[in-house]
C-alpha cells in the first residue's frame, strides 16, 4: 500500500549527495526516485498523489542504492554518464521499474536498452491531440480514457518514437492523429521488459498548470493519471520481487566475473571496489555450475559466489 509520506531531499552541487545517513536512508525507504531533468517535474505528481520520494541529480546515480523495489522517473532529457546508465541498466534488472519521458528515448533507452525503441528522428511542436488507449494493460492505463475522449500533448521540440522490436515492446498508447500529421506509427507510450523489471516511456511532458483550457488540463491529467500508476503498479509488483529474491548469505563473499576461484571479482559501476553478497541483503539464483552459483543481488549486481555461501 502507497503510503501517505512525502520527502525531498535536495542535493546541492557543492557538496557530495547523499554523504548523510540519514540521507541514504531516505533513499532507501522512498518508492520513486525522480531524476532532475531540463523538462518535466515528475516530481509534483508523486506529491500530490502522496507517494514517498526522493529527487536527485543525474550525477548521483552511480553512487546510490537503488534497489529493485522502486520507480527510477527520469526527467526529460535523460542525459547522463555511461556509469550513471550502467547503474539505472542495473536497477531495472533487479525489478526495479523505469519511467522515462520524451528525449530520454534517445539519451537513455537507446543507450542502455538498445533494440527496443528508437527516436524517429522527427520532432513536434505543442499540440493537444485524441489518443486511442490499449486495452491489454489496465493497471498502467486504469482511469485513462475513462471520460471516453483522452487526450495528450506533444511536447512542443518533443521526440516522436518507433517501436523497434514489436514483440517485446507492448504499445500502451496512440493517436491516429499523431501518425498523420508526423507520418509516423502515431506511438505515444509504451512498456517493455527487461531481467526482473520494466520500463515505461511517452512523449511528451508533465506539464498541468493552474488555469488551463480544460482541454489542456485533459491532456495533462492523462499524463499524471499515467505517472500515479506507475507507481501504484509497483507496488503491487513486489510481492513478485519477494518470492524471487529469497536467498540470503551466509557471510560476506565477493562476486567473480566467472564460477572459478580464480576468476576476477565483480567491479561496482563506479569502479572504485568491488561487490560482494551479504547476509542483509537476499538474492536471487539464476544459474549453477559446478560448486557456484550465478546470483542477482536487489541493486542489480550479479557474479558468481561458491554455492555453500548461500
Amino acid at each position: 500500500m502507497m503510503r501517505a509520506f512525502v520527502v525531498s531531499v535536495m542535493v546541492a552541487c557543492a557538496t557530495p549527495a547523499f554523504a548523510h545517513v540519514g540521507d541514504l536512508e531516505k533513499l532507501r525507504q522512498a518508492e520513486v526516485v525522480v531524476v532532475r531533468g531540463s523538462a518535466d517535474h515528475m516530481e509534483h505528481v508523486m506529491q500530490k498523489a502522496q507517494v514517498k520520494y526522493v529527487v536527485v541529480d543525474p550525477e548521483d546515480l552511480p553512487q546510490l542504492p537503488l534497489h529493485g523495489q522502486q520507480v527510477l522517473m527520469v526527467n526529460c532529457t535523460g542525459e547522463m554518464s555511461p556509469a550513471a546508465r550502467e547503474r539505472v541498466r542495473r536497477f531495472v534488472s533487479a525489478g526495479g521499474f523505469l519511467y522515462t519521458t520524451d528525449h530520454a528515448v534517445h539519451y537513455l533507452l537507446e543507450r542502455a536498452f538498445p533494440g527496443y525503441v528508437k527516436w524517429s528522428g522527427k520532432t513536434s511542436n505543442e499540440e493537444i491531440f485524441a489518443m486511442e488507449v490499449g486495452q491489454t494493460d489496465r493497471g498502467l492505463l486504469k482511469k485513462i480514457g475513462n471520460g471516453g475522449h483522452p487526450r495528450w500533448q506533444l511536447a512542443g521540440g518533443g521526440y516522436l518514437f518507433d517501436v523497434v522490436d514489436k514483440q517485446k515492446v507492448d504499445v500502451l498508447m496512440t493517436s491516429r492523429a499523431v501518425a498523420q500529421r508526423y507520418g509516423s506509427g502515431g506511438v505515444l507510450g509504451v512498456r517493455f521488459r527487461v531481467g526482473d523489471g520494466q520500463v515505461i516511456h511517452v512523449t511528451g511532458h508533465f506539464f498541468t498548470q493552474p488555469g488551463q483550457a480544460p482541454e489542456v488540463a485533459s491532456a495533462g491529467r492523462s499524463f499524471e493519471q499515467l505517472s500515479e500508476n506507475v507507481a501504484r503498479e509497483k507496488a503491487a509488483d513486489n510481492s513478485r520481487l519477494d518470492a524471487l529474491y529469497s536467498v540470503a548469505p551466509k557471510r560476506p563473499v565477493a562476486m567473480q566475473s566467472a564460477p572459478a576461484p580464480s576468476a576476477p571479482p565483480v567491479a561496482e559501476v563506479t569502479g572504485r571496489g568491488t561487490v560482494s553478497a551479504k547476509p542483509s541483503t537476499k538474492v536471487r539464483v539464476l544459474d549453477k555450475s559446478g560448486a557456484y552459483s550465478r546470483v542477482r543481488d536487489a541493486e542489480g549486481n550479479e557474479g558468481w559466489v561458491p554455492s555453500d555461501s548461500l
